[in-house]
């Protein structure tokens, strides 16, 4: 009975009393509520993909067929297998900084186009605002698949989709950023009869560079990622030489030489990415 009374309690809050003798009803916690929908959710999601504990660690701790006996294939490691990986390697960061150019290069004026303090217009910010946000809804390698049969394989097909995706996240991220600007200096420039262009240009856009810097630098750090997983595809970089190391038995020792690359290559690009990012905040 007591258990019962502290489970009705915790859902049902008795009142309380003030000094002057009102009785007062707290507002209903939500967070039982929260934890039961939380629960619900995982049981359902367990039920869905035939999640199971006792798989999950039979196979981890199998070391012939869980993920021990994998690593096994890759080593003794063919280092000599270092010189093919410098092109691919290249391309990919070649892909990855064309692609994030052209795209934060597109996101800046759909930025404007987008921010409801710039554009009054309603049919164009909503407009902007939904091919953004559809452009967002699909993964960079549906892009890259699509892209691949117009353009065949090769890393022009995978540069297109960076740019597209990058275009999606940077101009996104960039109008809600000018939103949170303050104005008065722009229509304060646009009172004195300067188009909406030139005041955004005199008043804003020193304080949108630096901004606009740091997100594509930003972008182009994640694009690295992005793009060494587009070779998978067909869409160029260091993803072919990887996904046919990895499925290939006799060429599983080249897998590691290639992640060591992929792996100096994104530390070394993630720390000057935060380096400039630092210096243009």
């Amino acid at each position: 009975m007591k258990r019962l009374a502290k489970l009705k309690e915790i859902f049902i809050p008795s009142p309380i009393i003030t000094g002057a003798g009102t009785e007062v009803l707290p507002p209903k916690p939500i967070l039982p509520y929260i934890l039961i929908g939380f629960t619900l959710m995982t049981f359902i999601a367990a039920q869905v993909t035939d999640f199971s504990l006792v798989v999950l660690f039979t196979r981890l701790f199998n070391f012939q067929l869980g993920p021990w006996g994998i690593v096994k294939r890759f080593f003794p490691v063919d280092w000599a297998y270092w010189t093919y990986v410098i092109d691919p390697i290249f391309e990919t960061v070649q892909m990855s900084f064309l692609g994030t150019l052209i795209g934060s290069l597109l996101a800046l004026p759909a930025a404007y186009l987008a921010s409801q303090n710039l554009t009054k217009n309603k049919w164009v910010v909503n407009g902007v605002r939904t091919l953004l946000a559809v452009l967002r809804t699909l993964p960079i390698l549906i892009y890259a698949v699509f892209f691949r049969l117009v353009f065949f394989l090769g890393a022009l097909p995978g540069t297109i989709a960076i740019a597209v995706f990058t275009f999606s996240i940077v101009a996104k991220m960039l109008y809600e950023r000018i939103e949170t600007l303050d104005m008065q200096a722009y229509h304060a420039i646009e009172s004195t009869g300067a188009t909406k262009l030139k005041s955004f240009l005199s008043a804003l856009m020193p304080e949108v560079r630096p901004i606009f810097y740091s997100l594509s630098l930003y972008a182009f750090e994640i694009n690295i990622r992005y793009a060494a997983i587009l070779g998978y595809v067909g869409a160029g970089g260091i993803g072919f030489i990887l996904d046919n190391a990895m499925k290939n038995l006799s060429h599983n020792d080249r897998t590691i030489v290639i992640l060591l690359f992929i792996f100096v290559t994104v530390v070394i690009i993630e720390n000057t990415s935060r380096l400039l990012r630092r210096r243009l905040a």
